[in-house]
């Protein structure tokens, strides 16, 4: 009989780095003497957090967010076709992405299986027990949400598949209508509130309140134009929207940090802080371990590659005009430290900046590896700064993804209130926050930018906020306005006099593409292939 019988998170070299993850390899277990005392489960629950590094290295954070109107691929050739919108079922990358996703979603349901079953494990506590059953389906949720998102009608499993013998139905599942999806999102959510702290035991874990904020996005995007309140109602969906998000607020510890770019310089450092940022998936590269993602290196502002271990980045996008020439007013902070007209060369060992007139030409400036250098009167003196510490590695970074931030909390609470009620103070209040952090003007100028209407200047305050952060695709579909957005920031492109048809024709490629279809992606031809009792997306 063939027994598919390891545990597949024993694969440790993709842990995370957080303190209790920092755990031996080992190469192979097997599911019959494991979870046997507290040291294996926290292992096994490890292995169930370390899927996030593998989903957020590149593919999540990074990929599905290239060809939207904040970033776009700046290479003619070497594929990527999730970010050209020229993607279909054969797709490598989505076939890696849909592999992944179900891989850890197998491992969170061996944990969540497993330790449902047990009532008791040597040495752990009843109250650690509980609080890593709740933390393991806030995983599952994740997983299940990252999927759902993506091809909405998906094979749902809950339990762990090990034995395919004779038991195709059991490994050939069906299609799960969306709605069906979120609902066990929701159920899994839901749980986790009882068996969780509000705060996390340790830094890079989940809590309460961070269930309670992905909560709220999961219900913001039920209530979207795509799955348009589910089994629940659209006002069912926003006003959970606004409870889960006040729950957040009204606990009192996360806020607003006082600078917009210490945000991001925290993760760029490794300072570890989760006042604003409530969770974040955590990369770590060391001299006896690589851990690390590809964040500020290929979503990052270009450096030129040297010898020795100097930071490098191959810069794979551009930032859409739009973002850098009418999105932020004159006094906004976010503008300077999210768009860099500037990029990395080197003589030897010493970088120096060059700076670009070509609108079209700017890069994503989150997360540099290397920031424009001052002299002590804190003007520009042409140098650069490195702003990583630590080892260095030129492929891969140490540079921290979030996942939740405070200030999306609020835009959340904002745009719900806002759809429920129309105008309303607590609404222009928590948009005022995010805007007042970041110098950006009153909430009386941000509305003449957008002729008075509130639901475009939350639209346009998510992408100024935040940007690049995994989100925009994904609002776009749920706000119903996905085409018609690419297609604008085609034509603007297209409108820019430094726009030449032979060097350029990449970066309109995805708006002259969009179509209905774009709004899912199809799923893979490999799992049509195998899985006879799955159907292709009738958009696909």
């Amino acid at each position: 009989m063939k027994r598919f019988n390891y545990i597949l998170f024993i694969i440790i070299t993709t842990l995370s780095a957080c303190s209790y993850l920092d755990l031996q390899p080992k190469d192979e277990l097997t599911r019959d003497n494991f979870y046997k005392n507290d040291k294996e489960v926290k292992l096994a629950l490890s292995g169930v957090y370390a899927q996030l590094q593998t989903q957020y290295a590149e593919d999540l954070s990074i990929w599905l967010n290239v060809g939207t109107d904040e970033m776009l691929y700046r290479r003619a050739t070497f594929g990527k076709e999730l970010s050209r919108m020229s993607y279909n079922e054969s797709d490598t990358d989505l076939a890696r992405i849909w592999k992944n996703g179900y891989k850890a979603i197998n491992i969170a349901n061996d944990f969540i299986g497993t330790m449902s079953e047990l009532d008791t494990v040597p040495n752990l506590r009843r109250a650690d027990h509980d609080l890593m059953l709740g933390e393991a389906k806030v995983l599952r949720a994740l997983f299940y949400f990252n999927m759902v998102r993506m091809w909405e009608h998906i094979p749902l499993r809950l339990d762990h598949f090990t034995d395919i013998n004779g038991n195709l139905e059991s490994l050939n599942l069906p299609n799960t209508p969306a709605t069906k999806i979120y609902n066990q999102i929701v159920a899994d959510l839901e749980a986790s509130l009882e068996l969780m702290n509000e705060r996390p035991k340790e830094y890079g874990r989940v809590s309460r309140q961070i269930a309670h904020g992905i909560l709220a996005r999961v219900f913001l995007n039920m209530a979207g134009a795509r799955i348009q309140g589910g089994d629940f109602g659209i006002d069912y969906c926003l006003n959970k929207v606004v409870e889960h998000t006040n729950a957040v607020v009204n606990y009192g510890y996360h806020g607003l940090l006082t600078e917009y770019e210490e945000v991001f310089l925290n993760e760029i450092k490794g300072l570890r802080n989760d006042v604003e940022v409530m969770w974040e998936v955590d990369f770590t590269i060391s001299d006896s371990r690589n851990l690390g993602g590809r964040i500020g290196n290929f979503n990052g502002v270009q450096i030129s590659f040297t010898s020795g271990r100097q930071p490098f980045a191959t810069a794979n996008s551009y930032i859409a005009p739009t973002m850098h020439n009418a999105l932020y007013s004159e006094t906004d902070t976010r503008r300077n430290w999210n768009c860099a007209d500037f990029s990395f060369n080197n003589i030897g060992d010493v970088y120096y900046p060059e700076f670009t007139n070509n609108e079209l030409r700017w890069y994503p400036g989150k997360w540099r590896r290397l920031d424009l250098g001052r002299d002590y009167e804190g003007e520009l003196d042409g140098t650069a700064e490195s702003l990583e510490m630590g080892v260095i590695n030129k492929d891969k970074t140490s540079i921290n993804f979030p996942l939740l931030r405070y200030s999306d909390v609020l835009l959340m609470r904002a745009e719900a209130l806002y759809i429920l009620r129309g105008v309303n103070e607590q609404s222009n209040l928590d948009v005022e926050a995010v805007r007042n952090r970041a110098s950006a003007g009153t909430l009386e100028e941000g509305l003449l930018q957008v002729d008075g209407d509130f639901m475009k200047l939350i639209q346009e305050e998510r992408r100024r906020e935040l940007c690049y952060e995994g989100h925009r695709r994904f609002d776009l579909v749920r706000w119903g306005i996905l085409v018609e957005t690419m297609r604008g920031v085609s034509e603007n492109i297209r409108a820019n006099p430094n726009f030449r048809e032979s060097h350029e024709i990449q970066l309109v490629n995805p708006g002259e593409r969009a179509e209905e279809k774009h709004l899912v992606f199809p799923i893979p031809s490999d799992e049509l292939q195998i899985n006879v009792n799955i159907k292709q997306h009738n958009l696909w």
